[in-house]
């Protein structure tokens, strides 16, 4: 969280770029997001510049001061309010008809942590309220770069660039080493995002539609990176992260 708070990313961030999951997603569920929209961790805007166009209201939070201001600037037809994902008591009940969880924001989170988010989500969602949201991939831990890799590197000059962080990329993964975790359902896992400093939650499709149901969700449906289906059983290993939609259950947490 402290990395994320205090960095400076807006420039890294500050893109229109949409994935083509999302893109899906955002045509899908139009209904909803026609509404008031709340957004998780809208970062620079990459999303908020969508949705603010297509809600009736929309209002990002995140604990970067940067790009909250960043967003208010950019988009002041959307309200962006520096804000810890955690809490979401300043929210009332039924509130949204919404809410957006891209760049897997939810995985900077442990699972307790996760679990209450997800509960306070379903609180302020409407009923027949969706719940949009990218979360990593646990089948795709095999596939992740070691500090060491400088695959990718687009030209000699950015390999270099990774040669020269190395020995801090490892400094960085060796920190965070008694922090891993791997449970039955997900696992804690410290992946290459800037260079090795953060955690991660990964969670395979099926823990993902279980840990739906038990929060008060019913899920509908699963998205690979291109945008197609991933069905129940499977695992879609290629891609680093998967997308999913979740209405909200009539009752509560199973």
């Amino acid at each position: 969280m402290d990395v994320w708070r205090h960095g400076n990313f807006v420039r890294h961030y500050a893109s229109r770029t949409l994935r083509p999951p999302e893109v899906i997603l955002l045509a899908r569920h139009a209904h909803q997001m026609q509404g008031d929209v709340l957004e998780l961790g809208c970062g620079a805007g990459r999303v908020s510049g969508y949705l603010v166009e297509l809600a009736r209201s929309l209002h990002g939070i995140d604990v970067s001061e940067l790009m909250v201001d960043h967003c208010r600037q950019a988009y002041p037809a959307g309200k962006f309010t520096v804000m810890d994902l955690r809490d979401l008591s300043n929210f009332d009940d039924e509130s949204f008809d919404c809410v957006f969880a891209a760049n897997s924001v939810l995985d900077v989170l442990g699972d307790q942590e996760r679990r209450e988010v997800l509960r306070e989500v379903r609180r302020i969602l409407r009923p027949d309220g969706v719940l949009a949201m990218a979360s990593h991939n646990r089948a795709h831990i095999p596939r992740l770069r070691k500090p060491t890799d400088i695959r990718g590197a687009r030209n000699l000059v950015r390999a270099f660039g990774k040669l020269v962080l190395m020995p801090w990329r490892l400094r960085n993964q060796r920190r965070l080493a008694p922090l891993l975790r791997t449970e039955s359902d997900y696992a804690l896992v410290n992946d290459d995002a800037h260079d090795f400093r953060l955690l991660h939650y990964y969670i395979s499709n099926d823990a993902q539609r279980l840990q739906f149901e038990q929060e008060g969700f019913l899920p509908i449906e699963c998205l690979d990176s291109q945008g197609s289906s991933v069905a129940e059983g499977a695992q879609a290993d290629e891609s680093a992260e998967l997308h999913y939609a979740a209405r909200r259950a009539p009752t509560g947490p199973q």
